[in-house]
């Protein structure tokens, strides 16, 4: 069951990517079926713990979410929802390894865009293909990678 829920989790991620990236739009049901997933996973006895998906549900969607509330169309409602979800699926330590993984990628690609002249400063991009491969990139690696990356720092 274990495989089938991890299985499951990647195949969404995979439909939010390419309707994210296709629409700039992430439908409700696709957060809302990593939100089953992550109440089978709890049921099933994936790790992690109830109380590190409920931080994790709110520790990169609620500043996502004031971010947006501050400085308007910095995020989409879809990709606060979809960080919602995952962290809840997730937990909070891996959900922060996501943002992370996201906001460098998400990065990387914006300053591309600025330097080859596709995009302005003003111009908008979806963000939801940078989210999902964070949360691939974190789910499978997010901790070794940050242990190297933090060996690095002296």
């Amino acid at each position: 069951m274990d495989v089938l829920i991890v299985l499951s989790f990647l195949c969404v991620l995979a439909v939010v990517a390419w309707t994210d990236h296709r629409t700039m739009e992430i439908p409700d049901i696709l957060p809302a079926a990593i939100l089953f997933l992550s109440v089978a996973a709890y049921l099933t006895g994936r790790e992690p713990d109830l109380f590190s998906r409920f931080i994790g549900f709110f520790s990169v969607s609620l500043p996502m979410l004031l971010m947006t509330l501050a400085i308007p169309g910095a995020f989409g409602g879809g990709d606060i929802k979809l960080m919602a979800a995952c962290g809840a699926f997730l937990g909070w330590r891996t959900a922060l390894e996501t943002s992370f993984f996201a906001i460098l990628g998400g990065g990387i690609w914006g300053i591309w865009l600025l330097i080859s002249g596709k995009a302005g400063r003003k111009d908008h991009f979806a963000f939801g293909p940078f989210l999902c491969a964070g949360a691939v990139i974190a789910f499978f690696g997010g901790d070794q990678i940050l242990g190297w990356y933090l060996s690095l720092l002296p």
